[in-house]
């Protein structure tokens, strides 16, 4: 009887490698016949737990990332630019560039509930997609070529547009790794997906000011409304032509990178794989509604979310009027534009780093958070000196300070949606991250309604900066890190998955 049982045992192994070799080389797109459906705890008991890894992974992590990628950048297309758009079209200021910037926030603290409902019951698939076309919608209506009077209509409507684009984008990073990577990857492919934003938001201002020149300092004039002749924009004589030019030029560029994207998606972009890469990936999460409720009163959750969405909602939002608040120390549009995105880029790549190392140790998200919001109060402060010169002012040391910033916010990005749906599980990650990044959108958003007053006075923005950090130490020190997720994967037998499961909090 041992023997027959051992047989039987090796039997089903290879069937399984079997299964999983044939569907690792099945054609991209090829039909759903290897498709297994693991949406419940009993499902999955019945393939005797069966789990499945598959290099496609790398694919749908690199389509979600760039398009999470596009929807930064062209979120923070106006803040890099802003000089040269306030000089050369009539009537645009501050408050524009504001406002344009501020629809992110605006569309997603008003549709996060019903996205989160999207990816809980619909999935990534049709999420993807429906992102995606949001975006490829916003793109195409700011090039539209209308008289520049009517510019403010077509651009803020597409600006709305890509805000809506945002919810799946920025809370979808912990739903795209739990369905595909196996959990000793996790971590990794939640932060390039999340980090692979800022990229965006450092990638626009690099393109923006390099496509979209900077003025003379020298440079006077105002551009005269007209009609379109000829397709082109009527304007007066006292400017070039070729600042507008440039603004649709980068209209243009960035429509095109993102049709790339939506074809890719439409191509090949499934729902899920055919078999989990993880026990806990194919165990039933509790229902949406229930899930709201438990998350509601979840203490844990609370603290770690309100700290993410303070410091994270007002860096982002800061960062991408770099060009505003620096113009006192009168630094350039283009200088800023650098600052911002090294800044960006030095972040998502302590994000990555920082990623790997906690998959590698599998845990200290609590200890690691508090040593990085340390350092984060030390480089702010020293940023503070500097714009009040209370030590002697210089480039390099701004760049450095800013830089030293961006690293210790942004790198605690992926570590906060971690440790967020670890604490949290078994609530869906979608409805965890949905809010946890709402938190974040509200937040910038009261940050960006503050801006579009008119005013002149730009340093209240630096002092709210480091209010939130300071805020967000005490609520991360009341943390209580838990590892509910990674508990139920590395037990041998978990016990199965009740939607009445209590939620420590």
């Amino acid at each position: 009887m041992e023997n027959e049982s051992i047989a039987s045992d090796a039997d089903r192994s290879r069937e399984v490698n079997l299964g999983h070799q044939s569907d690792e080389k099945s054609p991209l797109l090829g039909n759903d016949q290897y498709s297994v459906n693991y949406d419940t705890t009993e499902s999955y008991q019945s393939k005797d737990r069966q789990k499945g890894v598959y290099k496609r992974r790398w694919y749908i992590l690199v389509v979600f990332s760039f398009t999470a990628f596009m929807q930064s950048m062209t979120w923070n297309t106006w803040g890099p630019i802003a000089d040269t758009v306030e000089s050369v079209l009539p009537g645009w200021s501050n408050s524009d560039i504001g406002l344009l910037t501020n629809w992110g926030p605006i569309a997603y603290v008003i549709s996060a509930l019903p996205f989160s409902w999207l990816m809980d019951v619909k999935g990534m698939r049709v999420s993807v997609l429906i992102t995606q076309s949001l975006l490829m919608v916003g793109m195409a209506l700011r090039c539209i070529p209308v008289p520049i009077g009517y510019l403010k209509w077509t651009m803020n409507l597409g600006q709305m547009f890509i805000g809506l684009a945002g919810p799946v984008l920025m809370a979808g990073p912990p739903l795209i790794s739990v369905t595909w990577f196996p959990p000793h990857e996790r971590t990794t492919a939640t932060a390039f997906s999340t980090v692979c934003a800022y990229f965006g938001v450092a990638a626009s201002f690099l393109l923006g000011p390099l496509i979209v020149e900077d003025l003379p300092d020298n440079s006077t004039g105002v551009v005269t409304v007209g009609p379109i002749n000829n397709g082109s924009l009527g304007v007066s004589d006292d400017i070039s032509q070729t600042e507008i030019d440039e603004i649709w030029h980068l209209m243009y560029i960035e429509c095109g990178m993102e049709g790339l994207l939506f074809l890719m998606t439409i191509i090949y972009f499934p729902k899920k794989p055919p078999l989990p890469p993880s026990i806990s990936a194919g165990t039933q999460r509790i229902d949406f509604k229930a899930g709201i409720f438990k998350l509601a009163k979840h203490l844990q959750f609370w603290c770690i979310g309100l700290a993410y969405g303070m410091t994270s909602g007002i860096f982002n939002v800061w960062c991408t009027v770099f060009v505003i608040i620096l113009s006192p120390l009168h630094v350039s549009q283009e200088e800023a534009g650098w600052i911002g995105f090294w800044g960006n880029i030095a972040g998502a790549a302590a994000g990555l780093i920082i990623a790997r190392f906690v998959d590698c140790i599998g845990g200290r998200i609590k200890v690691i958070l508090i040593v990085l919001f340390s350092g984060a109060m030390l480089s702010f402060g020293w940023y503070l000196l500097l714009c009040y010169q209370l030590i002697a002012f210089n480039t390099v040391m701004l760049y450095a300070s800013i830089i030293a910033l961006g690293v210790l916010i942004n790198g605690a990005i992926p570590l906060f949606y971690e440790g967020a749906v670890e604490a949290t599980y078994p609530i869906a990650e979608g409805i965890t991250t949905i809010t946890l990044t709402w938190l974040n959108n509200f937040f910038g958003l009261l940050f960006l309604l503050i801006l579009t007053i008119p005013s002149e006075e730009t340093a209240w923005m630096n002092w709210c900066m480091l209010g939130a950090i300071v805020i967000s130490m005490p609520l991360l020190i009341l943390f209580k890190e838990r590892h509910n997720r990674l508990a139920v994967d590395l037990t041998p037998d978990p016990p199965e998955f009740s939607g009445d499961t209590a939620i420590q909090s």
